[in-house]
């Protein structure tokens, strides 16, 4: 009997290293259902959209919001994602 020479590789998950409040939910993106967790630290918001990094945006005291999007993330136009996102979290008062 030949032995099977199937590479095995193992699933390696890895535990984020950023630390903070996890807020996980769904929302309509761009007609399509967008699973989305935003890990907040403070006042700086990291993004996931449906498993990949979508970046991050932070607010100053005074309300200014400044977004940071991967420039091989989620979304080339993550400006149309970011919006809904932030109003889901002002809806939530996050």
């Amino acid at each position: 009997m030949k032995e099977d020479n199937k590479i095995v590789t193992p699933v390696v998950i890895q535990e984020s290293d950023i630390k903070g409040e996890k807020i996980i939910f769904d929302i309509l993106i761009k007609q399509k259902l967008a699973h989305v967790i935003v890990v907040k630290e403070a006042q700086h918001y990291h993004i996931n959209l449906n498993g990949e990094d979508l970046g991050s945006f932070s607010k100053d005291e005074g309300g200014k919001v400044n977004r940071y999007g991967q420039p091989r993330g989620a979304a080339d136009d993550y400006e149309d994602y970011f919006k809904p996102i932030e109003a889901k979290l002002n809806e939530l008062n996050k």
